[in-house]
C-alpha cells in the first residue's frame, strides 16, 4: 500500500506556527497582487432538483465541471455517486440526462476503493475519448461494519483519488486500472476501523491545460488538520500516463500507468493556496493577464465582529504563490444555517464562452457556479433538495 512519510506530530505543528508570520512558504504571499473578482449580475438557476430531477437522488453534490464533446455539446456534472450530466450548447439550454454515466459497485472492501465514487476533473483534447479523476470513497457506516467510537456516518471514512475513461464522448465510464489500481493517489495509509479520521486523498479541483501539462490541485487531508493541506499536481498533455506532485522545490513523480494499472511511489507534496483554506475547489487560467484563479469556501473571523463567510478565491502566476483570501460572494455555510436555512457549498468557476475544451480558461466576464441546499420539513423530518446556480462575475487585472 502506498505509504506518505509524514513528519513528526511536533514539526508539522512547528510549521504551522510558522506559517503564521511567513506564509510564502507553504504556497501563499499576503503581498501578491490579487486579480479582481466580483459579482457583476444576479443568480439563475440551472437546476432544481425539485423541479426536474430525474428522481429523488438526482443532487448536485460536487463541484460543476464541463468539457465540449466531440459534438460541440456542453457536458456538466455536478454529480453525487450517480455522476448523471446535462447537456447543451450553454448553460441557458443544459438539460439533464437521467442516465448514470458511471456508478461504483458497492463493495464493502476498503482497499478496493469501489464503493462510491464522484467524477471531479475531466480532461479529454478531442471529446471523443475522456478521461478524469474521481473522488472514491468507503464509509463503513453504509455496510454496517465497525468503526470505534462512531458518532457521524463519516467516521472511519477512507478516501482516494481514482482515473476513468470513456470512449463515447462521456456518455459511460470504465475504471482506468483494477481496483485497487485505478487510483493514482490512494489513501496514503491502510484502512483502519480505529480511526474516526483517516488521511486521504479527498478532492480534486477541475483540470486545466498550461504549457504542455494537465495541472490541478488536490486536497490531502491528515489525521489532523495542521498537516491537511492543498496540493499541485499535473499530468504531461500529450502521454497522461503519469501524475507528478509539488513538493516544494520540484515535480516529483508520484504514480506511473502500467499495464497493470497504476504504480504509485511514495512522496511528500507541499501546501499551495492561501493558508487556513481548506479544499480548494475551482481553478481556472485569465487569459488576458496569464494568470490564475482559485475558488473556495471560506470564514473570516475578526474579533468582536460578526463571521464573513461565504465563497473566496486567490491569484496566482505560477500555480505555486497565492495571494491572500478575499471574498467573491457572501453566502451562509452549513455551520451558519438554522433547522430550515438554505446554505451553499460547491463552488468552481465557468466561462460557457471559453475556447478550452476543458473551460479552463476564463476573459473577463464568467460565472461563479455553485449549489444551494434548501431544507424542507418531511414527515417530521427534514429533506434537503439542492439548486444549482449561477451568477454572473467579472475580472479585472
Amino acid at each position: 500500500m502506498h505509504k506518505l512519510r509524514l513528519s513528526k506530530r511536533m514539526t508539522a505543528l512547528s510549521a504551522f506556527l510558522l506559517g503564521l508570520s511567513v506564509g510564502g512558504m507553504f504556497g501563499w504571499n499576503p503581498d501578491l497582487r490579487a486579480a479582481e473578482v466580483t459579482v457583476s449580475g444576479s443568480e439563475a438557476v440551472i437546476f432544481d432538483s425539485d423541479v426536474t430531477g430525474c428522481d429523488n437522488h438526482h443532487l448536485p453534490d460536487s463541484p460543476a465541471r464541463a468539457f465540449r464533446n466531440d459534438q460541440g455539446k456542453m457536458v456538466l456534472f455536478a454529480p453525487n455517486f450517480q455522476n448523471r450530466a446535462f447537456v447543451g450548447y450553454g448553460f441557458n439550454s443544459l438539460q439533464p440526462d437521467c442516465d448514470s454515466r458511471f456508478k461504483a459497485a458497492g463493495k464493502a472492501v476498503p482497499e478496493l476503493l469501489d464503493d462510491r465514487t464522484w467524477l471531479q476533473a475531466i480532461y479529454t483534447r478531442d471529446g471523443r475519448n475522456v478521461y478524469a479523476l474521481g473522488s472514491a470513497s468507503f464509509m463503513p457506516y453504509r455496510h454496517d461494519m465497525p468503526c470505534e467510537g462512531r458518532t457521524k456516518r463519516t467516521d472511519c471514512w477512507i478516501n482516494g483519488l481514482v482515473t476513468l475513461k470513456s470512449g463515447d464522448g462521456g456518455k459511460t465510464f470504465d475504471y482506468l486500472g483494477n481496483p485497487p489500481h485505478h487510483a493514482p493517489f490512494p489513501p496514503p495509509e491502510p484502512y483502519r476501523d480505529d480511526r474516526k479520521r483517516a488521511p486521504s486523498y479527498v478532492t480534486v479541483t477541475n483540470i486545466i491545460s498550461w504549457q504542455n501539462y494537465y495541472y490541478a490541485i488536490v486536497w490531502r487531508r491528515a489525521d489532523n488538520w495542521e498537516e491537511s493541506r492543498n496540493c499541485l499536481v499535473r499530468a504531461p498533455i500529450d502521454d497522461p500516463k503519469k501524475w507528478d506532485v509539488w513538493n516544494g522545490s520540484d515535480f516529483e513523480l508520484a504514480a506511473t500507468l502500467t499495464d497493470q494499472g497504476w504504480s504509485v511511489r511514495e512522496t511528500e507534496c507541499a501546501r499551495v493556496g492561501p493558508f487556513g483554506v481548506s479544499s480548494i475547489r475551482g481553478l481556472v487560467r485569465h487569459e488576458a493577464s496569464n494568470s490564475f484563479i482559485t475558488v473556495y469556501l471560506h470564514r473570516i473571523r475578526k474579533k468582536g465582529e460578526p463571521d464573513i463567510a461565504g465563497f473566496f478565491y486567490s491569484s496566482s502566476t505560477d500555480l505555486k504563490n497565492w495571494s491572500e483570501p478575499k471574498l467573491l460572494y457572501r453566502q451562509p455555510l452549513r455551520r451558519d444555517a438554522g433547522d430550515g436555512e438554505p446554505f451553499v457549498a460547491y463552488p468552481s468557476i465557468i466561462d460557457e464562452d471559453s475556447t478550452d475544451r476543458l473551460f479552463g480558461t476564463v476573459d473577463d466576464k464568467a460565472s461563479l457556479v455553485f449549489v444551494r441546499l434548501v431544507p424542507k420539513p418531511y414527515k417530521g423530518r427534514w429533506r434537503v433538495p439542492r439548486q444549482l446556480i449561477r451568477v454572473p462575475i467579472s475580472i479585472k487585472e
